[in-house]
């Protein structure tokens, strides 16, 4: 089956990668509390409102949703409607998962698409808020394409997963937020 070994092989590059930003993506969080919490003092404690700090904390979520979404589909964190689909076998989910992933592909594709033409018009025009403070807007609208590139991976890489459950009828290796790493790997690793 060396098929599936390097579909495997590829999964993991592509899963250490979003596992990888994920983890430095999530210390953006601490720039949106900075932001805020400063924003709060200045304008409460002091009477002196800063006119950066909305602006800042909204391009910094704008990061953190653009880089956290392959994180979040590599431990399986989006929102699911389970009515159905969690008494289903390994096969069953794979194949149902490979039929809506299809649909998924095309759309992140266009997705990618749209934000890559978005950021490189931004970029042309040196695009900057509609704010007094003014930031421009290139540099996060070039990090919304990159994001969109790692959540198509993520994609590809769970439709490898899904191809795999299909052909040996066993779900693999898929991560939890529990651990970070799944026991199979970990015991590898050791």
């Amino acid at each position: 089956m060396k098929f599936l070994d390097v579909l495997r092989k590829i999964r993991k590059v592509i899963d250490t990668v979003d596992d990888f930003v994920g983890s430095i993506a999530k210390y953006v969080l601490l720039a949106i509390l900075f932001c805020m919490t400063f924003e709060v003092i200045a304008r409460y404690g002091f009477n002196s409102p800063t006119i950066w700090a909305l602006d800042m904390s909204k391009q910094f979520l704008c990061a953190l949703g653009a880089l956290s979404g392959g994180y979040v589909m590599l431990y399986n964190q989006h929102v699911r409607v389970d009515v159905f689909y969690g008494s289903w076998s390994d096969r069953t989910k794979g194949i149902v998962d490979i039929i809506t992933c299809g649909l998924y592909l095309i759309f992140m594709v266009l997705l990618v698409y749209q934000t890559f033409i978005a950021a490189i018009d931004s970029w042309a025009f040196h695009e900057r808020a509609a704010t007094v403070f003014a930031p421009p807007l290139y540099y996060i609208k070039t990090i919304i394409p990159i994001g969109a590139c790692l959540i198509l991976l993520q994609a590809i890489a769970k439709l490898f997963h899904d191809i795999i459950a299909v052909v040996t009828g066993e779900s693999e290796d898929l991560r939890t937020l529990d651990t970070g790493v799944p026991e199979l790997e970990r015991s590898e690793e050791s």
